[in-house]
Parts: structure tokens; C-alpha cells; sequence
């Protein structure tokens, strides 16, 4: 949920966004995203004491005042009514809605994932899954809700402040240098290197984000997967190979990038693409020329949590160079190098953005 936060509300604005503005994510949302995420928090601590239930009528208790300080009642109904409750039709609805998976029914979309809560008739709200509270309140879940108002342009949007969210993460790892895209010609044709370059000590790390979501067809393996990966994955990495040749050849345009050191590169994606990074994944993708890595937005919060007390560098070289680990998930690959204290100052600087904390 932090997540939404510093993706939203931290933008830097190097590129122009076509339709996402803070009044059209407080319509989409049911109030402005800061107290839609207070609402969230709120009904999480509310039906995690009660059984999975919330029930409206407690704002009207004294013992809610304070809450009612912080959030306005208005605030908090709208966005239950908006992002967070349907009634048992409502809840059909949803389900109905649902492209089949045959035979593989668990990938299928979950309903209470839009709307934790189900209404009841007494005007009651039971969340059967407390869990996914918090979560509809995370970038996965406004992508849907946003492509459904507003189709690709929320889409390339998203992708755009999900670019820069990615630099920002680097930009506070100390003694990183977090170089942008540049952009270059090639006779007529107008080309973009990866977006970012993140220069360490020791070595180059060239990061192509990718915002783009794998639906639960391509999730459950079908035949749908390999056309996606190859949409997304396939084209960040011919992007990769692109700016590798460009560093190599000396170029003026990437000059100020060293090549007097190994270069490795990132694939970033919103949500995990558990299979990229496996012998089967790197099947239906083209050669990368450098050690390459497929990571969520979630294994790169880690890397840089972990990079705000012992240099990455060194950690990146050995996860993507290894015969075994490079085929991990990032995260997964990280966990020996993690400790429990490990903090991401973008995070908890996100944190304490929201009401109640």
C-alpha cells in the first residue's frame, strides 16, 4: 500500500501523464488516494478485531470521534461504497464477469480482490478474506479499475510513473549514480535507450521498466503466456541489448556512461513474472548479450533496502551470473543477503504520508 503512495504522490513528472490526475484517482478511488488508504487502515484494524466484520454504524459510537478528526465520515463512506464493498449481487456480478481458465479455476480472479467487503442485509460489512483489504489499495488493483475507465491510456500512464518510481528507488541507495533514458537517431529513426542507468563502483546496471500486467490466462501457463512475455519481457530486452551495443561502440549519446566495468541488466515489472527467469521463460525470450535479471517492483524495494548498507553491486553480479540463482525470482535469490532490519527510506517515507501512522 505504501507502494501506491510513493508511486502516485512522488512522481517527478519527466514525462507527461495523459489522463491520471489526483481528481480522477479521487473519483476511481472514492476520495483523494491518501484517504483511501486511511480507510483501507481502518477497516483493516476494524475487521481484523471483529471477526472480519465492519460495520458503518460504529462511526456514529463516541469511541470514533478521533477517527472522524482525522477522516471525514464522508470520505470514509465514499470509498466503502466506491473501492471496497458490493452486495451478494454485486458480488455475482463480479464473477460472472470472469474470463474462464479452463481447468485451472485457481488462477481465476478472486472477486473480493475489487471488493474485500460483502454487504449484508442489515447494512454490515464481513470481509471473508481480511487480508485482501489492505491490497485494494495497492497499483495492481487501480490498474484494472483504471484500464476500465479510461482503457490504455491509464495503462501507458501507469507505465510512465511506474518508470520513475523505479529511478527514485535507486536514487537513495548510497554511492549509486541513477543516469535516465537518452534519447538518439539512427538516420530517420528516433530511438530510446533503456530507461535507466544506474552506475555503481563496481558495475553497470541497465533497467527497463515494464508496466505491464499478466492476466490470469498467462498466469495458469496457457498458451497466451508465451505471446505476453515476448510483448513485454522480450521487448525490454531487445531494448537492453540495443543500449549494450551502444555502450560498447562508444557512442557519443552514452558517453558519460562507463564501460570500463561489467554491465549487468533489469528487467522491472510491476508484479511478479514468476516464470521469466526460469529455462522455460528465457525459451520463448530472445538472448540477452549481458547477465540479465526479471524482478517485480517488490524484489526491487529489497535490493534497495539492502543497498542502504552494504553495496548491490557485488550482490547482482553473483545472483545473475549463477547457473542456478540467475533462474530465481529476485527476491527469492535475495533472501540470504537480507536481514530484518532492512529498511526502504522511499517506503517509510510513503508510510508516514498516511493518516494514522
Amino acid at each position: 500500500m505504501a507502494r501506491a503512495e510513493a508511486l502516485f504522490n512522488g512522481y517527478t513528472g519527466r514525462k507527461s501523464l495523459t489522463v491520471i490526475t489526483d481528481e480522477r484517482l479521487a473519483k476511481l478511488l472514492g476520495a483523494p488516494v491518501r484517504d483511501a488508504a486511511g480507510v483501507a487502515l481502518l477497516l483493516h484494524a476494524g475487521a481484523g478485531k471483529n471477526g472480519g466484520f465492519f460495520d458503518p454504524k460504529w462511526l456514529d459510537q463516541s469511541n470514533f470521534a478521533p477517527v472522524l478528526d482525522v477522516l471525514p465520515r464522508e470520505a470514509i463512506l465514499d470509498a466503502v461504497n466506491t473501492s471496497f464493498a458490493t452486495d451478494v449481487a454485486g458480488f455475482k456480478r463480479l464473477a460472472a464477469e470472469v474470463p474462464a481458465v479452463p481447468l485451472l479455476d485457481k488462477y481465476l480472479f478472486n472477486p473480493l480482490m475489487a471488493r474485500p467487503f460483502i454487504r449484508r442485509k442489515d447494512g454490515r460489512l464481513i470481509a471473508p478474506v481480511p487480508q485482501l483489504i489492505s491490497r485494494r489499495m495497492s497499483p495492481l488493483e487501480w490498474y484494472y479499475a483504471g484500464i476500465r475507465e479510461w482503457g490504455t491510456d491509464f495503462a501507458i500512464d501507469l507505465g510512465y510513473l511506474f518508470e520513475d518510481y523505479v529511478g527514485r528507488q535507486f536514487t537513495t541507495v548510497p554511492g549509486a549514480s541513477v543516469e535516465p533514458e537518452v534519447e538518439y537517431h539512427r538516420g530517420k529513426d528516433r530511438m530510446d535507450t533503456t530507461d535507466w542507468f544506474i552506475v555503481f563502483d563496481d558495475v553497470v546496471l541497465l533497467v527497463e521498466a515494464k508496466a505491464g500486467i499478466l492476466p490470469a490466462a498467462g498466469r495458469a501457463g496457457d498458451d497466451s503466456l508465451a505471446t505476453m512475455m515476448t510483448r513485454t519481457v522480450g521487448k525490454a530486452i531487445k531494448q537492453i541489448n540495443r543500449t549494450h551495443a551502444l555502450i560498447k561502440s562508444g557512442a557519443p549519446e552514452v558517453a558519460h556512461i562507463p564501460h570500463d566495468r561489467p554491465i549487468l541488466a533489469m528487467v522491472a515489472t510491476l508484479d511478479p513474472w514468476y516464470m521469466a527467469n526460469s529455462f522455460l521463460g528465457r525459451e520463448v525470450l530472445p538472448t540477452c548479450d549481458v547477465p540479465v535479471t526479471v524482478c517485480s517492483a517488490r524484489d526491487i524495494e529489497f535490493l534497495v533496502g539492502i543497498g542502504q548498507r552494504t553495496p548491490v553491486g557485488p550482490i547482482l553480479a553473483e545472483i545473475v551470473t549463477d547457473p542456478d540463482r540467475s533462474t530465481w525470482s529476485l527476491g527469492i535469490a535475495l533472501k540470504p543477503y537480507r536481514l530484518a532490519d532492512d529498511r526502504n527510506p522511499l517506503l517509510d517515507q510513503a508510510w508516514k504520508q498516511y493518516p494514522f501512522n
